[in-house]
């Protein structure tokens, strides 16, 4: 499989630099032949990425361990749909997943492009060979080879899938998330090409519907993010600011810069210098997320990040070459752009998507600062330096945020909490909220300031009476009261423009639908964070009983469900309802870590959020299990277990097999060493095996005793019994649950929010696309005025987005 699988991957290389190539030979010289074999190339590789996931699919389907990528990544109790999502969930699968959209794009980008043809897929594919090239370096066909013989080894199970993404979402979260990551090629593709034709205006309209379509993507991908990090990360909310999440948000926050930016050149021609640099940026800032989450930078500050595995020096180049590139193809090209007027009225919808653009892209600046934090902070003698600057207005995380056991860097590296983008993104947010209340009300170029205010009244008076209502419900935060004002502003402008623009037909409301959607989310994002209750513990024993928010919580103790996953199990009832919850608390040994997963039950307008925090299971003085290094108290002696002693010279010598665990017992002031031992014996009578303990005696002359009654290997945990006078008595502790319980109002609405914003930009890119379907054929463009796909002509009165 490794011949084959590096064969194909080598395959899909070479016939992308044939396409690139022969699109090169059609730009300087032209000729059908060589437009032939570029689109072959395209084709071709497609076709070879095409049959090395498939191979990849089905080795994992196989379970084919004695592949090292497969091996690492799933096991036989994975079913079939986690089988499938493990293959995207390692670095060579991820990018293979990519590549296969990608390709898939460039196929049908021959067929829309035009005479942008050869310019944007030489681009295309020269960007789909060095995302080839990362394939066959981390090459997820190798096999597993044991490094102490060079054997190839063949195990009877894989090492399995991070139980974390045991999870529905995940396994069309990173899917979408690299559609979108595809699709962004495709503005850059085109911006590049018409740096090269000196077509300034043309890549605008050939680029929207693949931009609308990225930005749609790329958007779905990051709700589907949150929505799994709220339903199984257990960290209380759907946005938590890591670094990983940031560095996606980044290039999506400049898409959406891209699009307004887009939409002002159809209408009169201006930004065609900031467009082309928003759709060159946008690219490298996907490539930059992928190298910050790829290249180890993030290894102590996120629970996403991936290893290097020696690709850091490619990522690093890749990166380099493409801003370098572009930055200087833009220079090179910039006295030649010709500029044109925006409007001189500030009540024009060019100036308030002027205002937006610059709003939006400073967040991205913003949130990309504290993202690339790590990476600048590791730049010699900055770190500290910075350190000492920044930490006087904001907290810094030295990387024992994520794992307080972590030890901190020395050498200046850090990055910044969350706490960071909580301060500095709200105030910028509120002016996009300002700047999307009134723009979707103005002319592109003057606007009527009387029918602006008649048109602002009913919207003015809900926002004012939400306002009202926010404050009688204890909303006292002045920014938060803000918001509650401009949110619903906004939605009452937007709504009043959808229902405006419906007469024109149903495809117009895209952009519009997109605003109140984010007007609606910015509702849920003031209800759900800022006014959630803050985390309340609950330490409760088996059937214990408290009361908390208006319910009332009974520990029934720690179960095990039908997978063998231990639940915290809960009976909640706040005296007209009664329901179950279980959080999930166990390890998982395979991947050495804890395991954790919130209950959360919705309700209409708040979500009740129960999230594991411990469990201590019975502990009885007599019977105590120790983890290595862990002590613990037995009567008057303090015991502390430091590990296994297993008697290889008995092994060797064909002797009964012997194991002690080694323990350092302090009694009145003294230490001593002991080892209780366990031994496999012969029974000559019966011929069987038997297992022998043999104790050992406590200090102090009383004839107590200490016998190791259970061992396991795999966790170097031990269980010890204690008994002999003064053993008899000990106390038990009894086990205790805890949880951690927050009441979350108008989370739904986020999620509603989010649902429409998506639509709105699906229904946008649909639009885009038909008409630039009928620009290429050269009709005029007819857009459906009803519910069917049949309507009336796209007429000239203003252009809704």
């Amino acid at each position: 499989m490794y011949l084959l699988g590096t064969f194909l991957i080598v395959t899909a290389i070479a016939m992308a630099l044939l396409a690139v190539g022969s699109y090169a030979v059609v730009i300087r010289q032209g000729g059908s032949t060589p437009l032939l074999y570029g689109r072959f190339g395209v084709y071709a590789s497609l076709g070879a990425v095409v049959m090395a996931w498939t191979l990849m699919i089905t080795l994992f389907l196989a379970r084919r361990f004695d592949i090292e990528y497969v091996n690492n990544y799933s096991s036989r109790e994975l079913d079939l749909f986690f089988t499938v999502a493990a293959s995207w969930a390692g670095q060579p699968g991820s990018f293979l997943i990519w590549i296969l959209f990608g390709s898939l794009a460039s196929a049908l980008l021959i067929k829309r492009s035009r005479h942008f043809e050869p310019y944007a897929l030489l681009v295309f594919m020269l960007v789909q060979a060095g995302l080839l090239t990362f394939v066959l370096i981390l090459n997820p066909f190798k096999p597993l080879i044991d490094p102490a013989t060079g054997l190839q080894l063949t195990p009877p199970d894989g090492r399995g899938l991070n139980p974390l993404l045991h999870n529905f979402w995940m396994i069309i979260h990173p899917p979408v998330l690299f559609v979108g990551y595809a699709l962004a090629t495709v503005p850059f593709a085109f911006a590049v090409g018409a740096l090269i034709r000196r077509d300034y205006d043309t890549w605008v309209a050939r680029a929207l519907p693949w931009t609308l379509a990225a930005w749609s993507f790329l958007g779905l991908g990051l709700l589907l993010g949150g929505y799994w990090a709220y339903e199984t990360l257990g960290w209380g909310g759907y946005w938590g600011w890591d670094p990983v999440e940031n560095s996606s948000l980044v290039p999506w926050l400049t898409l959406t810069a891209l699009l307004h930016g887009m939409l002002v050149q159809r209408i009169g021609g201006g930004l065609r210098k900031t467009n082309l640099l928003l759709a060159l940026m946008t690219y490298v800032l996907v490539f930059y997320a992928t190298f910050l989450t790829r290249s180890g930078v993030y290894a102590n500050f996120s629970v996403h990040s991936f290893v290097a595995e020696g690709i850091f020096e490619g990522l690093v180049a890749f990166l380099v070459l493409l801003f370098a590139g572009s930055l200087s193809l833009l220079l090179w090209r910039s006295r030649d752009i010709p500029a044109r007027g925006l409007s001189d009225k500030f009540f024009s919808r060019d100036s308030f998507f002027v205002l937006g653009i610059l709003t939006i892209v400073l967040v991205a600046l913003v949130v990309g600062l504290g993202t690339s934090m790590p990476v600048i902070s590791a730049i010699p003698g900055v770190g500290h330096t910075l350190q000492g600057w920044m930490g006087a207005a904001f907290e810094l995380d030295d990387g024992t945020l994520m794992n307080p056991q972590a030890q901190p860097f020395e050498d200046g590296r850090f990055s910044l909490a969350p706490s960071f983008y909580q301060q500095t993104t709200p105030p910028l947010a509120l002016v996009a909220v300002v700047l999307m209340t009134l723009g979707p009300l103005l002319g592109w170029r003057d606007s009527n300031l009387s029918n602006l205010l008649r048109a602002l009244r009913w919207p003015a008076l809900a926002a004012v009476i939400a306002t009202v209502v926010a404050m009688f419900i204890s909303v006292r935060d002045i920014l938060a009261l803000f918001y509650v004002a401009g949110a619903t502003f906004a939605l009452g402008t937007n709504l009043v423009m959808i229902q405006r623009t419906l007469k024109s037909g149903w495809m117009r409301i895209g952009g519009y639908l997109a605003h109140v959607g984010f007007a609606i989310m910015l509702l849920g994002f003031v209800g759900s964070s800022a006014y959630a209750t803050p985390d309340t513990r609950l330490t409760l024993a088996p059937g214990e009983r408290a009361e908390i928010f208006g319910y009332e919580f009974t520990f029934n103790g720690y179960q095990l469900d039908e997978n063998d996953h231990g639940v915290l199990d809960f009976t909640v009832s706040n005296g007209e309802r009664t329901f179950s919850a279980q959080p999930y608390l166990y390890e998982n040994r395979m991947m050495g870590m804890t395991i954790t997963a919130p209950s959360i039950h919705s309700f209409l307008w708040y979500d009740l959020y129960i999230s594991p925090a411990g469990y201590d299971p019975e502990r009885d003085q007599a019977r105590p299990v120790l983890g290595q290094s862990e002590s613990a108290d037995v009567g008057p002696y303090h015991v502390t277990f430091l590990g296994f002693n297993l008697d290889r010279d008995d092994m060797a010598g064909g002797s009964d097999l012997s194991v002690g665990a080694r323990l350092m017992v302090r009694y009145e002031g003294q230490n001593y060493q002991l080892e209780p031992l366990v031994q496999i014996v012969n029974n000559t009578p019966s011929g069987q095996q038997e297992l022998q303990y043999i104790p050992a005696d406590l200090p102090g002359g009383h004839g107590a005793q200490l016998t190791m009654v259970s061992l396991d290997p795999g966790t170097r945990r031990v269980m010890l019994q204690a008994s002999g006078p003064g053993m008899e008595n000990l106390p038990v502790t009894e086990a205790k649950g805890v949880i951690a319980v927050s009441v979350k109002p108008l989370v739904i609405l986020v999620w509603v929010g989010a649902t429409l914003f998506l639509i709105g930009g699906f229904i946008a890119t649909l639009r885009r696309y038909l008409e630039n379907h009928a620009l290429l054929a050269g009709v005029r463009p007819r857009l459906p005025r009803g519910w069917s796909l049949g309507g009336a002509r796209l007429g000239s009165r203003g252009v809704g987005r």
